[in-house]
């Protein structure tokens, strides 16, 4: 299911979940600027309110370039969530281009947070660098996330039938995955046009089984 509402808002509903798996929102996105402390008030406002019944929640964020520098997104990542009691368990990079940019990063940061020891599914997922370079583009819109990055992440820290929540469903690439892992999904979405995307694509998906 994918609430068509702010994700604070399904947050204070009477829901339960498993685990969260979710790229947050740019600056542009949320209309803040990035040399102030709006984003890391941002994340605040809805980290603050996650309890998935694993103890686990991924973050995957790309650090940003502007201002002839680069902002650091997954230091404050990293920082808000520690001030709300979790602690850094695991990182990975999501290579996305090996071609070099002068105005965007060609990789992911992919985070995982716990609020106590864990034991993960595949011990053996590499700490460093994935690799995904394809680029899915369907009824239009250009995903930000690999489907097979996702997944992998998913099965790494759930079982089957669990329930995989994203704060920010954008097109679906999380519900996708999650069920082609096995798990179910739940999701959060504002934007009326990707909500209807998102469910768009999940059922096209679907029929294609």
């Amino acid at each position: 299911m994918i609430y068509l509402e702010n994700c604070i808002d399904t947050l204070k509903r009477d829901i339960q979940y498993d685990y969260v798996l979710t790229s947050p929102p740019d600056y542009a996105e949320i209309g803040v600027k990035p040399n102030t402390d709006e984003w890391e008030n941002f994340l605040h406002s809805w980290v603050s309110l996650l309890n998935p019944t694993s103890n686990l929640v991924s973050i995957c964020t790309t650090d940003r370039k502007a201002d002839g520098r680069i902002y650091p997104k997954h230091i404050k990542v990293i920082n808000v969530f520690e001030k709300n009691n979790w602690f850094l368990r695991k990182t990975n990079v999501w290579v996305k281009t090996l071609k070099r940019s002068d105005y965007r990063m060609g990789y992911m940061h992919l985070l995982t947070f716990a609020r106590k020891p864990f034991k993960l599914n595949n011990p053996h997922m590499p700490e460093d660098a994935i690799l995904d370079e394809k680029s899915t583009v369907v009824y239009g819109f250009k995903f930000g996330m690999s489907i097979f990055v996702v997944k992998k992440m998913i099965e790494n820290c759930t079982k089957e039938n669990d329930i995989v929540y994203d704060p920010f469903m954008g097109s679906g690439t999380t519900a996708i995955a999650a069920l082609q892992a096995g798990r179910n999904y739940l999701g959060s979405e504002i934007n009326e046009e990707y909500y209807n995307l998102c469910k768009k694509r999940i059922e096209s998906d679907l029929t294609l089984r």
